[in-house]
């Protein structure tokens, strides 16, 4: 099984970065570009630049656009996506029509030319992404947990930008990133399926003739000191009908020893219908319909956070319940069926997103920005299986002390 999870990866003559996940059984191919480029190495004045340029590589101009309808006469699916760590341009289409998509999407990739006219329409559209996030009480309640868990760190800004950025941007400054990221050695590319060798190699053709350029890329922005989170916000928000609850806690980055731990540990809190605080809070008092419990690190931050909707009234005892059961993971051990039932849970889920195409790339990215190896993902899985009974209560003791953690809630107004 292992084996199966383990990608070719090498670096060409250029600096690009190539990985190939075969699927012996696949009918499709996928072919992914990552730029490492993402929110996070944006200047505070700059918030949006990333997610903005990644609209105009497929909007930015008349002559783009019709590139990227293209690839629907080759019956692919087209998708493009930024993050807080890179941005991804990515294509589902038959095997036999990847050579002609990898052209389109190479072209798309390191055109420079884009147009001033469009540059304005995008802006526009970006802003009407940015007011859905603020209608929506998910990302609303997430944006106001960041920016007070955080503060001088740039996760806490949105991914999409905020408007008084977004209005200052300019055509240059989107160049300037473009010309800076855009480059072959800062470019990872992903291709799975079941393909030949001459395959791939068409496929590597339009990118392998671009020539190296001197990599300047801006670094993360990474906060000048350690703040002290905020430790209860609350915010009102119209035409909501329950309160929103998000409890979150700073943690480690992806490399650190403990991050496998702390991904199990939020498995173990809100990793399914046995997971400790759906039991509490859905099955036992019914408070509310549903509990996420996640933990997200990136090269230079790290998060776990627990988050659900609930009356207004019943918000100061799910908040107990909640830091009881945090309680309970640091004043006791877990059982062995606990610990090993949740094992299984993160390697399913593994497999399953490794299965699923649309998620697939998503972690060969991560993995190959992180780690840069090729067996990255069955090392974690190794690391995970070795997780004992006592590294969850080290763990838990550890990093989720009581008084790190930052409430924030979204009122009905």
């Amino acid at each position: 099984m292992n084996n199966s999870l383990v990608w070719q990866r090498r670096v060409l003559s250029n600096g690009l970065r190539f990985l190939y996940l075969k699927r012996p059984l696949a009918n499709t191919a996928q072919l992914s570009v990552v730029i490492e480029y993402g929110s996070t190495n944006e200047t505070e004045s700059e918030t949006g630049v990333a997610h903005f340029l990644e609209h105009m590589l497929a909007g930015g101009s008349e002559e783009r656009i019709q590139k990227s309808r293209s690839i629907e006469n080759y019956g692919g699916r087209s998708d493009f996506s930024t993050d807080r760590e890179c941005t991804i341009s990515s294509v589902d289409v038959l095997p036999e029509s990847l050579p002609y998509v990898a052209q389109i999407l190479s072209e798309l990739l390191f055109d420079k030319n884009f147009d001033e006219e469009k540059f304005v329409l995008e802006r526009e559209i970006i802003l009407r992404e940015r007011a859905d996030d603020l209608d929506d009480p998910k990302s609303l309640i997430e944006d106001l947990l960041l920016k007070n868990l955080f503060k001088n760190h740039p996760v806490s800004r949105p991914i999409v930008g905020y408007p008084k950025t977004l209005n200052k941007l300019t055509l240059q400054q989107l160049k300037t990133i473009h010309k800076t990221a855009y480059i072959p050695q800062n470019m990872i590319l992903i291709l799975t399926g079941n393909l030949s060798d001459n395959q791939i190699q068409k496929v590597l053709n339009p990118f392998e003739d671009k020539p190296k350029q001197q990599k300047n890329n801006p670094t993360i922005q990474s906060p000048t000191k350690n703040s002290k989170p905020t430790k209860n916000v609350t915010k009102h928000m119209k035409d909501i009908n329950q309160t929103f609850l998000n409890i979150g806690t700073k943690t480690i980055n992806t490399q650190n020893v403990d991050t496998p731990k702390l991904d199990l540990i939020s498995r173990i809190l809100g990793g399914g219908d046995n997971s400790r605080l759906f039991i509490e809070l859905r099955e036992k008092r019914a408070l509310t319909y549903d509990v996420s419990v996640t933990h997200c690190s990136g090269l230079d931050f790290g998060y776990l956070s627990i988050g659900c909707a609930v009356k207004n009234v019943n918000v100061t005892k799910t908040q107990k319940l909640i830091f009881n059961e945090l309680d309970k993971l640091r004043d006791e051990k877990i059982s062995e069926e606990e610990l090993e039932r949740n094992k299984k849970l993160v390697l399913s889920d593994i497999l399953r997103e490794i299965d699923n195409t649309d998620k697939c790339h998503d972690i060969l990215a991560t993995m190959e920005i992180h780690f840069n190896h090729e067996k990255a993902l069955t090392d974690y899985i190794d690391k995970i299986s070795a997780i004992t009974t006592t590294d969850i209560l080290n763990a838990a003791q550890t990093y989720l002390q009581k008084d790190n953690f930052t409430t924030a809630i979204l009122k009905p107004k």
